[in-house]
């Protein structure tokens, strides 16, 4: 069905068909046939530069091996992308680094200030054991008192958890023996009766 006759049978009410509505759907049906002859050439001009370039296309390569090929080409980019960030990443980490220690030794005043404090240390303990040897002797006594109950401890410990062990070892044997010797046992009364 024509484009024009169905314009025509929706303006004219059903059942009339006038003679003017008949002409001028002949009209229109010529009007419509130059149209479409013109549209289908027009669509023919258009269509046939892509045809060509269809053709150079699919001579290069088929449309899979294309499609690889651009997959390939955005994982490449994708991984240039991850590099980058990466890199700007780590220089970001490593700039954060390098103000945390400069900030640090300008609170310190200079890297050797933490040996110097350690040294200081030592020699406040060494004037305060001068200065109280009781009291130092008394403090090696509680650590050595403290050690040898740990490794009483410790060595109960050992020597139980070595108990249990032997003797779970034991009772194993002696079961597996038992077991062995009664089907044998058995076996042999079984063949004698």
């Amino acid at each position: 069905m024509k484009l024009s006759n169905v314009l025509a049978t929706i303006k004219a009410p059903e059942g009339e068909k006038t003679a003017s509505a008949v002409s001028s759907s002949n009209a229109a049906s010529k009007t419509a046939a130059n149209t479409s002859d013109a549209l289908k050439a027009a669509l023919k001009e258009a269509t046939a530069p892509a045809a060509v370039a269809t053709e150079k296309k699919a001579s290069a390569g088929s449309p899979a091996a294309d499609l690889l090929k651009t997959a390939a080409d955005m994982a490449g980019a994708e991984h240039e992308a991850l590099v980058k960030e990466a890199h700007l990443y780590g220089s970001a980490v490593c700039d954060g680094f390098m103000v945390r220690m400069s900030q640090y030794n300008q609170t310190l005043g200079h890297v050797a200030a933490p040996a110097t404090k350690v040294a200081a240390a030592d020699d406040t303990f060494e004037k305060f054991a001068s200065e109280n040897p009781s009291l130092v002797k008394e403090a090696a006594e509680l650590g050595y008192s403290t050690t040898l109950g740990q490794m009483d401890k410790l060595a109960g410990a050992a020597y139980e958890n070595g108990y249990n062990e032997a003797v779970g070892t034991i009772y194993k044997l002696a079961h597996d023996s038992f077991c062995a010797g009664f089907e044998d046992t058995l076996r042999l009364v079984n063949s004698i009766r």
